[in-house]
């Protein structure tokens, strides 16, 4: 027999979840996860968990539709190479 085998009416023997230890069931109490532990392994639950962060806005102040893609058709290649090399002249002087 253990030294919580005695009788107390309307009490009965229970185990600690945390430490496995025999206590009476009025010794007990109920922790913030659900366990029923004795006054050792007894914590109240951390303040933080509590702390909520302040939702972000992220909408823009204002939005715009991509501008469509213009493509510009160039007469044939040696006309091409012709301008490149007059603009080139030109610019060398």
């Amino acid at each position: 027999m253990g030294s919580r085998d005695y009788y107390r009416h309307g009490d009965y023997n229970a185990i600690c979840d945390v430490c496995g230890f025999k206590y009476k069931a009025s010794e007990l109490r109920k922790r913030w996860d659900g366990s029923l532990v004795c006054q050792e392994d007894w914590e109240p639950r951390h303040p933080q968990e509590f702390i909520r962060a302040i939702k972000e806005t992220s909408t823009l102040p204002f939005t715009r539709t991509e501008a469509t893609d213009t493509f510009i058709s160039v007469g044939d290649v040696d006309s091409l190479a012709l301008n490149a090399v007059a603009i080139n002249t030109f610019h060398l002087g």
